[in-house]
């Protein structure tokens, strides 16, 4: 027992710098949980990887008119500035509400017309030169 305890705590005092993609998208979550407490639906399906610092991504993704949607950006490092958009087909930002807090960005977004949108996003890093990401979305 005291080994497990013992293993346990080593577990829970790791650098972060250990994280894994898989902090990332815990991370995520925890943005989602007041969105969940508004209503919010949280799609299982999310995407996630290692980017470099200050690389741009984008993911392509179909929404509804009449449907308000949240985006939530994670990661697993703690020195992260973020960057989070959502795009019409034009370019233009149609996003409400962009916050940014600790380890995780949020987006909120209710779509003019149903179509395919772009979620542009980017995490900075001065310490890191990689940085794991985690992208999850919900509606409602």
């Amino acid at each position: 027992m005291t080994a497990l305890l013992t293993g346990l705590m080593l577990l829970l005092s790791a650098p972060l710098s250990h994280a894994t993609i898989d902090d990332a998208h815990s991370f995520a979550m925890e943005a989602a949980v007041p969105f969940v407490e508004q209503g919010f639906i949280v799609r299982e399906d999310y995407w996630n990887g290692e980017v470099k610092s200050g690389q741009k991504l984008m993911v392509r993704h179909q929404m509804f008119k009449g449907n308000e949607y949240a985006f939530w950006l994670g990661t697993a490092q703690d020195d992260v500035t973020f960057e989070l958009q959502v795009l019409d087909e034009t370019g233009k930002e149609i996003e409400l509400d962009f916050k940014s807090q600790g380890m995780f960005a949020t987006v909120r977004v209710n779509p003019p017309k149903t179509g395919t949108y772009s979620v542009v996003f980017s995490l900075t890093s001065k310490k890191e030169k990689g940085v794991y990401w985690a992208l999850a979305y919900g509606y409602r």
